[in-house]
């Protein structure tokens, strides 16, 4: 099984990762904010985007990898990386459905002042930062997404939450 974790930056998807991994059969988190970086990282300053979801090799990237992958790996995948447009989802998550490849595709849900509070209070961010600045951004795509499972996450742990997940399959 491939487990698409999305949501707002901050919302703790790779925390969520870390904690759901045990929880699953030989598990092995996929970073696609790795290849995001080693993609933009790699083209000139006059074609940078905004979000990895404009670069298309991206999302030909994690669709490929993502499903090779799964065709040769024994144990679970846990891709933790947000996804704001619908396009993006139907080049990567989409495909791979279409493969026959088992995606369970979850939102991690939170609202405006959760998202401030793990980003700011915690440290992490600075309230002009790039990721605060796009928490309207993200709250539009929690709102439109009908493909994903939602979770809910204000009020609770990445452990609480990793098990509500764990127990989906």
């Amino acid at each position: 099984m491939i487990y698409w974790l999305n949501g707002a930056y901050g919302v703790g998807k790779t925390t969520v990762a870390q904690g759901l991994k045990p929880l699953l059969h030989n598990a092995h988190i996929f970073d696609p904010e790795l290849i995001g970086n080693g993609i933009r990282d790699n083209y000139p300053a006059n074609l940078f985007r905004e979000t990895f979801e404009e670069y298309p090799l991206w999302l030909e990237t994690n669709y490929r990898l993502l499903k090779d992958l799964y065709e040769r790996y024994d144990g679970d995948i846990i891709a933790p990386m947000t996804l704001l447009q619908e396009s993006s989802y139907t080049a990567i998550i989409g495909r791979l459905l279409d493969d026959g490849i088992p995606v369970r595709y979850i939102f991690l849900d939170a609202d405006e002042a959760t998202l401030k509070h793990r980003m700011i209070d915690s440290g992490r961010e600075e309230p002009d930062s790039w990721c605060v600045r796009h928490i309207p951004v993200c709250l539009a795509a929690q709102a439109s997404d009908t493909h994903a499972i939602h979770i809910d996450t204000v009020g609770r742990t990445p452990e609480d939450i990793a098990q509500e997940i764990a127990v989906l399959t």
